[in-house]
């Protein structure tokens, strides 16, 4: 059927019938491979030639400094300009920088290329010194507001080549993130919004993208390639900032959040985080130890060798050879993931073992023997990649490599997190972290409006002790280490939904038992199962869920017939208005922040944000400058019914910061976003 469509779109006018179903269905790759006219050879490819351009734009290539002046002039002019600066790879710490796309209006665009193979005959590119010694004033200029498609790439990667991007005032991405679009990338967004096809970067590229770089296309191939780039997020922004400002909080979050963020974050990545590769290499060798040592613990509970990463030998061992209960069907036999393991942990204790196993096995790929590939030859510095745009709730995300996820509660987790240091900011460098406490059960005191808990977090007392008290119906200094574990489990399992059948499992009760400590909790705190009932039903209405701010989650799983999935949808329903809220306000403190050091003119540096937790690098002599605006500005970023805690830690490496004594901090009547904190 599909041939057939191709076949049948040789003919102009089938065309674009066709290509509108493609746009219905998403097919966006298909789109690409329609022919243009009558005469293509059905199905064939249909790559533009190198200077064609789409139906009524004007793109051009720059190769000399007087007619960069002129375009440098007319924008300033104009005091607007979208750009799109064209690197080897996606990531701007990594990437070599091959040109600037810039556009003036939608429908025109000029690239100004710098670094591509020279093709025989063809203009001489000027060099990247010249060009951008060109364009600096103008890129740094407050006063020409700036459109980008991730801008923070764009920041990165002119920073990495001495060029400091100001007056970023729109992300398309980060406004299509916001309005909950499927798809963020650049020529998705443009098909799906402006029905504009753009050429993919494997057309561009070849299939073999990862061997074939920009830099080694000449300019008349990639011409109109780097141009749509520019071109297209300056029409992307006329479509997404009308329907942002038709939504009040959300325009609103996009400017005083999400905007002010994008740099924040750029300056974040930039300065990285100084690591101690000696410690990592003596990790290496004794994670290596371990893990022989594990598996020798293995073998001689088995009573033979086997291949420990096998799911399917590894099945075999758990359940025909030991005869432990089995779980779900899969292709390598019974299976064998972390939940059914912990499931059987009691049950023989090679389980744990094997647990244990792959934690250690985990750890030493992903962190130990990893971290020293990305240390920059510049700097000795790791600079890992902050995602604004994934999380659904809003929460930022970290890659390349994910520093949110090393664990926390374990000894191995801690002997990473010491090779994290402080070292290059100032003299006696020391890390400061501070970090949000329990913010999430006092956001959602704050929206039930439930008054035992409210009352709970003012009076500054110990909120698990408080609700074991409350639901097993004993005095405060009855409340025992098992009763307040117990509470503490159902506290935060309120935020996701616990129910029932997942208490008693998690807790290894009975389901009559876990049944009666739900119906007790809600007694206690009657107001949040009010909230629970009630979020769920706002979102089944609406179709969304949304913070105090007005962020949105949209949760169409919310009416499926599938009872499992609809459950999956209640339960984000709920959780999301907390989460999202959190992130918010950490998003918040990290803005006010920045400005504040910047301000100051402080040595010291932000470089991580481990999602309730800022963690920053200074000089001996600032860190009562930076502990004073974490405890200044953190409990202030956005106005709750409840108090809230900042705590702060300190320490020569991540592993070691040790918690200070902190006083709880109340403020009444704290403004959104923009507002100065002081």
């Amino acid at each position: 059927a599909m041939a057939l469509l191709l076949r049948q779109a040789s003919h102009a006018a089938e065309r674009e019938r066709v290509l509108e179903l493609f746009r219905e269905l998403e097919f966006r790759s298909l789109a690409a491979r329609l022919p243009e006219s009558i005469g293509t050879e059905a199905g064939a490819k249909a790559t533009p030639s190198p200077t064609a351009v789409p139906a009524g734009a004007a793109y051009a290539a720059i190769y000399d400094e007087a007619a960069l002046r002129a375009f440098v002039e007319d924008a300033r002019r104009r005091g607007a300009l979208t750009i799109a600066c064209q690197g080897t790879n996606d990531n701007p710490h990594r990437a070599r920088l091959c040109g600037v796309a810039m556009s003036l209006e939608p429908g025109t665009a000029v690239y100004v290329p710098f670094a591509h193979q020279q093709s025989l005959g063809g203009p001489q590119q000027l060099s990247l010194k010249a060009a951008l010694g060109v364009l600096k004033p103008l890129l740094e200029g407050e006063g020409v507001a700036k459109t980008a498609h991730n801008g923070k790439y764009d920041q990165i990667i002119l920073a990495r080549n001495g060029v400091e991007l100001r007056g970023l005032a729109f992300d398309t991405m980060v406004a299509a993130y916001l309005l909950g679009e499927g798809s963020l990338n650049l020529p998705g967004l443009a098909f799906d919004r402006l029905k504009m096809e753009m050429t993919a970067t494997q057309d561009l590229l070849g299939r073999a993208s990862k061997a074939v770089t920009l830099d080694m296309v000449p300019v008349e191939r990639c011409l109109q390639y780097c141009c749509e780039r520019a071109d297209g997020a300056a029409r992307l922004r006329e479509a997404l900032e009308s329907e942002l400002r038709q939504h009040r909080n959300l325009w609103r979050l996009f400017t005083e959040v999400e905007m002010p963020l994008v740099g924040v974050l750029a300056r974040m990545e930039l300065v990285g985080v100084a690591v101690d590769e000696a410690a990592l290499s003596e990790m290496a060798v004794a994670l290596s130890r371990e893990a022989r040592e594990i598996e020798r613990r293995i073998y001689d509970e088995v009573g033979h060798e086997f291949n420990i990463g096998s799911p399917q030998q590894l099945s075999n061992v758990l359940y025909e050879e030991l005869r432990l209960p089995k779980g779900r069907r899969t292709k390598y036999g019974f299976t064998t993931d972390a939940a059914t393991l912990e499931s059987l942990r009691a049950l023989h204790p090679v389980v744990g073992l094997i647990l244990e196993h792959r934690q250690v096995s985990k750890l030493k790929s992903t962190y130990v023997d990893a971290l020293p590939l990305l240390v920059d030859p510049k700097d000795r510095r790791i600079h890992t990649t902050f995602a604004q745009t994934v999380a659904a709730t809003g929460r930022l995300s970290s890659t390349d490599p994910n520093l949110q996820n090393i664990p926390v509660r374990t000894d191995m987790g801690n002997r990473i997190r010491m090779a994290f240091i402080a070292r290059d900011y100032g003299p006696e460098p020391r890390l400061l972290a501070a970090d949000y406490s329990q913010i999430e059960l006092r956001i959602m005191a704050h929206l039930s409006g439930d008054e035992s808990l409210i009352d709970a977090f003012r009076r500054d007392e110990d909120i698990h002790a408080v609700t074991a008290s409350q639901v097993f119906g004993v005095s405060l200094d009855q409340v025992t280490a098992e009763m307040r574990r117990r509470a503490k489990v159902f506290n935060f399992g309120v935020l996701y939904g616990l129910s029932e059948f997942g208490l008693s499992q998690r807790e290894g009760i009975s389901r009559d038992e876990a049944a009666d400590f739900i119906s007790r909790y809600f007694e206690k705190y009657p107001k949040v199962k009010s909230w629970r009932e009630e979020a769920v039903a706002a979102c089944r209405k609406r179709g969304y869920a949304e913070t105090i701010l007005g962020r949105r989650r949209y949760i169409p799983e919310i009416k499926s017939p599938n009872a499992q999935v609809r459950g999956a949808g209640e339960r984000m329903a709920i959780n999301m208005p907390v989460q999202g809220t959190q992130a918010d306000i950490i998003k918040i403190a990290m803005n006010r922040i920045d400005e504040r050091m910047r301000r100051e003119s402080l040595r010291s540096r932000m470089i991580l944000q481990v999602h309730d937790e800022l963690i920053f690098e200074c000089p001996a002599g600032e860190m009562d400058a930076v502990r004073g605006l974490a405890l200044e500005i953190m409990p202030r970023s956005i106005e709750l019914a409840v108090p809230v805690r900042v705590d702060i830690k300190v320490g020569q490496n991540w592993g070691e910061l040790e918690a200070e004594e902190t006083p709880l901090a109340i403020f009444e009547n704290a403004e959104f976003a923009g507002a100065e904190a002081g």
